[in-house]
Formats: C-alpha cells, sequence, structure tokens
C-alpha cells in the first residue's frame, strides 16, 4: 500500500472506531449528506477534516478533497471548500459511490490524475455495481485558481471512500418487491448507511422502485411520487409510524395487500420493529380482515422461497425415485418410482407434486406426478445435447440449460411447450453449471473459461410467453486466479454456494451474495475445507435446511454439523431438494 493511502486507511479506520455508534444521513440512495453536519445521528468519534490551507499545490488539494469525504458527522461542507465556486453548485456526488483498496499518489497540475486500485462502484440506489471499469479507475480533476489559490473546476460526481470506510459506515439490506405474477416477493440487495434509523432508512429506499433495470422483472405496488413524512418512529412497543405523501389515486384491495406486503417484509429487517402502521396523506391503510395496525409478520404466503416440499430429499435409488423425511426413505408411486425410467438427473417442483427427470444420454427431459400409480411420464423437451440439472420456479416453468458443446441455450418449459430465452453472456457460451431462483427472476451460471471458471449473473423478465434475460454480469471469480468450478446451489433467496477444487483430494466450499459484493448475511455460512474431491451440491434456499457435499466416491458430507441434519440414506444418488 502506498504511503499516500496508509493516511487515507488511517483516517477511516480511526472514524470506524466507532462505527456502531456512527451514521449517515437516512437515505437508501449512495447520500453524502449536505453541508450541515448531521450531528444529531453522528454520536461518537468526531473527524473535522482540514479546510484548504494557503499555498497549497494542486496535487495537495485533491488528496485533501479526498480525505474531506471521510468526515464524521457526515458532511460535504469541507469538500465543497476544496472546489471553484462553480463546481460547488455543479457536484453531484450522490451519483455513484466508489470505493478502493488502494490509491496511487495524486500527481499532475492543470488536471491532477489520481489512479484507484481494487476500485468497486455502487449506483445512486446502493446498488452493487462490482469493479470499477478499467477506464475509470483513474479520476481527472480540472484544476482553476480562484482568489489565487488553486481549487478543483471539475470532480468526479461520486463520493470515493476507502474499502475501510465502506465496510465500517455501509450495511447490505433488501428491498422486497414483487415478481410479475404478484406470486412471491422479491429480496433486491442495496447498501445504505449504518446508524440513524433503520426504519427510515428503509422507507426512503423502499419508495425509489425497482429502478430501471428491473423492468418486466420485478414490480412494486407502491404509488410512484410518494415520499416519507420526515422519519418512520418507532415506539418502545414496537409500532413503525409511516406516513407518506404524495399524489396517490385510490387504490383496489389486492395492491394495498402487496403494497402492505412490500413495506412489511421490509422493515422486519428493523429488530425493533413488531407492527407497522402506515398512512397515505394521513388516511390509514389497512388489509382487509386486519387492523390498521400491520403485524410484520404478516404476508408470509408470498415468501420468497415459495411454497414447497420443506426439507424433504428426493434423490434415485436403484433408478427409482423415493424422498427422505428424516431417516425415513419412501419409494414414490408415480410412473418414475414404480420402473427405473433411465434418468441421470431429477428437479421436484416448489409443490412436490411434479418431478422432471434428465435421460441418461442427456438429450431429453421427462415430466411426471411424484405419486399416482396410474399416472403417465411425458417427454416436454428433446433434442437436446448436454442437458444440465434443471430448476421449477414458483410459477411452475421449468427452467433449462442444454450446454450444446460450448454453446449454450436458455429455455423454459410451461404447459408442455418449450420456449427459448436469449441470455447475453450465458447464450453460446461454455456453461457447466446453471441454476435459476424460486422466484424466477435470477439466473445463476458458471462460465468456463480457458483460465478460470467465473459465476455468472442474469436477470429473468418474463411476459405472458416471452422472456429474456438481461446481459449476464460477473459476481464471483478473479480473472487471475485459476480455478474450476464444480458446482453451485442456492443457499438462500440472496445468496449462492460454490464448490471448487484445490487438489485431487481437497475442495473449498463457500457463499457468496447474489450482488457480487463481500456482504454475506446469512448467519450459517459454510466456508470450509473439505478434504475430498467434491463434485457436487445438495442445497435449498429454506432457512435451516442441510446442505450436503458429494464426493466423486459417492460419499456424503454435511456442511452444516450444528443443523444436526439426518444423513441421507446409503444408496441414493442424484439427490436434490424441491426446485
Amino acid at each position: 500500500m502506498t504511503p499516500y493511502a496508509r493516511a487515507l486507511v488511517a483516517v477511516a479506520l480511526l472514524v470506524s472506531l466507532c462505527s456502531a455508534c456512527v451514521g449517515l444521513p437516512d437515505s437508501g440512495e449512495v447520500q453524502v449528506g449536505d453541508d450541515r453536519p448531521t450531528s444529531a445521528q453522528d454520536s461518537g468519534f468526531p473527524y473535522d477534516p482540514r479546510p484548504p490551507q494557503k499555498g497549497e499545490e494542486p496535487d495537495e488539494i485533491v488528496g485533501h478533497f479526498l480525505d474531506a469525504m471521510l468526515a464524521n458527522p457526515t458532511t460535504t461542507a469541507v469538500a465543497k471548500q476544496f472546489l471553484s465556486s462553480s463546481a460547488r453548485d455543479s457536484w453531484h456526488p450522490d451519483r455513484q459511490l466508489i470505493t478502493y483498496d488502494d490509491i496511487l499518489t495524486p500527481s499532475g497540475n492543470d488536471e491532477v490524475s489520481v489512479t484507484l486500485l481494487g476500485a468497486h462502484h455502487l449506483d445512486a440506489r446502493g446498488v452493487w455495481r462490482g469493479e470499477l471499469p478499467e477506464r475509470q479507475r483513474t479520476l481527472d480533476f480540472g484544476m482553476t485558481i480562484e482568489d489565487g489559490e488553486w481549487r478543483i473546476d471539475d470532480p468526479p460526481d461520486a463520493m470515493v471512500v476507502s474499502d475501510a470506510f465502506f465496510d465500517a459506515r455501509y450495511r447490505q439490506v433488501f428491498l422486497y418487491f414483487l415478481d410479475p405474477t404478484a406470486k412471491v416477493v422479491v429480496p433486491e440487495p442495496v447498501f445504505v448507511p449504518t446508524g440513524g434509523q433503520l426504519s427510515a432508512v428503509l422507507m426512503r429506499a423502499l419508495l425509489r422502485g425497482p429502478g430501471p433495470d428491473l423492468r418486466g422483472v420485478t414490480r412494486s405496488y407502491i404509488p410512484d411520487d410518494l415520499t416519507l413524512d420526515l422519519t418512520a418512529p418507532v415506539s418502545a412497543n414496537g409500532l413503525a409510524e409511516v406516513s407518506l405523501r404524495g399524489d396517490a389515486a385510490p387504490l383496489d384491495p389486492e395492491s394495498v395487500q402487496l403494497m402492505a406486503v412490500q413495506v412489511v417484509w421490509t422493515l422486519r429487517q428493523d429488530p425493533s420493529v413488531r407492527r407497522v402502521r402506515l398512512t397515505i396523506n394521513d388516511t390509514p391503510i389497512s388489509v382487509s380482515g386486519t387492523s390498521s395496525d400491520l403485524d410484520v409478520a404478516m404476508g408470509e404466503q408470498y415468501n420468497p422461497v415459495g411454497p414447497g416440499a420443506g426439507r424433504d430429499l428426493f434423490a434415485l435409488r436403484d433408478g427409482r425415485l423415493v424422498s427422505q423425511t428424516g431417516s425415513g426413505v419412501v419409494n414414490q408411486t408415480g410412473p418414475f418410482g414404480t420402473e427405473a425410467a433411465g434418468l441421470e438427473a431429477i428437479a421436484v417442483d416448489l409443490s412436490g407434486t411434479r418431478v422432471a427427470g434428465v435421460t441418461s444420454d442427456g438429450g431429453s427431459i421427462r415430466l411426471a406426478p411424484v405419486s399416482g400409480e396410474r399416472e403417465r411420464a411425458t417427454t416436454v423437451f428433446s433434442g437436446g445435447t448436454d442437458l444440465l440439472k434443471p430448476s421449477w420456479d414458483v410459477s411452475g416453468r421449468l427452467w433449462v440449460v442444454d450446454r450444446n458443446s460450448g454453446n449454450a441455450e436458455v429455455s423454459y418449459v410451461t404447459r408442455g411447450r418449450r420456449h427459448p430465452v436469449r441470455v447475453p453472456g450465458v447464450t453460446g457460451e461454455n456453461i457447466t453449471r446453471a441454476i435459476v431462483s424460486r422466484d424466477g427472476t435470477r439466473l445463476v451460471a458458471v462460465l468456463r473459461e480457458p483460465r478460470q471458471d467465473r459465476v455468472v449473473l442474469s436477470r429473468l423478465a418474463v411476459d405472458g410467453s416471452r422472456a429474456r434475460g438481461t446481459r449476464a454480469r460477473v459476481i464471483h471469480g478473479d480473472a487471475e486466479e485459476r480455478t474450476r468450478i464444480n458446482d453451485i446451489g442456492w443457499y438462500s433467496p440472496t445468496e449462492v454456494v460454490l464448490v471448487r477444487s484445490l487438489s485431487d483430494d481437497l475442495s473449498q466450499v463457500t457463499t457468496f451474495s447474489v450482488d457480487g459484493s463481500r456482504a454475506v448475511s446469512s448467519a450459517n455460512v459454510p466456508v470450509e475445507l473439505v478434504r475430498d474431491d467434491i463434485v457436487s451440491l445438495v442445497s435449498s434456499p429454506v432457512p435451516e435446511t442441510p446442505t450436503w457435499a458429494i464426493a466423486a466416491s459417492g460419499e456424503v458430507h454435511e456442511l452444516n454439523a450444528e443443523l444436526d441434519g439426518t444423513f441421507p440414506a446409503e444408496g441414493l444418488v442424484s439427490l436434490t431438494y424441491a426446485g
């Protein structure tokens, strides 16, 4: 680390000593404050940056400008003193937040350049956008002279802070919107400032909506243009009063229900909130059959993990479908349970009533009821080359990826019909694993490249029989690191579990957030080394569900020993949970 960077990081660490009692302004966007310190909420160790000094050179002005962004209480008052009079009015630091691991000493005169190392960025909504593009990692500051002193005349419209500062002052939370069918809520991770009133931070972020990138992927039932009236105070007995104002047309009962679901699912992240009193322009909003106070436990039927067969395992034994609840193994009575059907991988729908199986030649998928002696199996997908294990979503769509000799094709099957889906960054690529979230809005895939494997994410939008995927972006994997990923699975609705080989007899299992950030929220995250050649994972987004690692030899390893799960019975293969 450069001496200059060490100085800035030292400041950030000093501020973070009291990070638990320090806050930034109450906003879900990348808010950096205004000209006034928010002292009421930023109690704790203060840091008052030094304003411009007489005779400072351009590189010093820029260096101290970056330092001023670490002020506590949070304020841009000092930072703006390093800007020219015109730049103070045109600077918009809330448009982007940039973090860096290291920074090179500013250099230049009429234009000062600063190169950031290990830089990442977030947009104005607090959404993690991953690595800062290489061409943007050198920041240029146009300089001018005012009243005989150097000032910055063209600053980047961004807040630029060290990783240490960001880690201490921001947290990952989830905003809940609805999937296009309004069957389940969809969690969207964003970063918000720590400190302050969490309920107000969450509500302001939720009111901004899902953003244009998610058009067709999710939707909000909260009317546009509503704003939070001051704060969202929480009483001693856990009642959060959410007062919204703005132009809002009358809402039908279904929209009221779905809006309330969004609010309570989002606010339940604040441990002090037990009930919510929601008003629009002083008019109480209530859900049919309830009081005007909403219990934060309401709306469980919209859980993003969907309905389902719970924690039951499904598998093949001697080629026939079985299920395991606890230590008991049950032979299923459907077509795949009464006779071997030549399947190599199975996927059970979320209700636990239908099972799709990939045939042993990897070219077809057959569908049958899990139980029912007189039921029949049908072929719903044929002509494939190397089909991966499919995924079910809450709408009953069966998502299929055909590796197709390194030229992957994505599609989904519903009502016996196949619908191709173009997913830039996945379609036509060498894909070795793929999973779709239960809410049907996320496709996560392992992209095999010559030197390493990387994990990519695309958001899925389905409108009737038409579907599209956003361009896939990398959410896990270092381009400089040579690694092979053996399998991935869902660990929660917003986390993926991954296994990779370190050697012939050593594997590493870890989890990561679907946004690609460093944040991981689960309490029982398996991050460990397994002394075996792990080739597949059996996992579920349902909380408190054991995750199993399967070795090439067939040996099963438990990854959540604290959950005390019952080991799968001997002789079971193609293990899976519903989904």
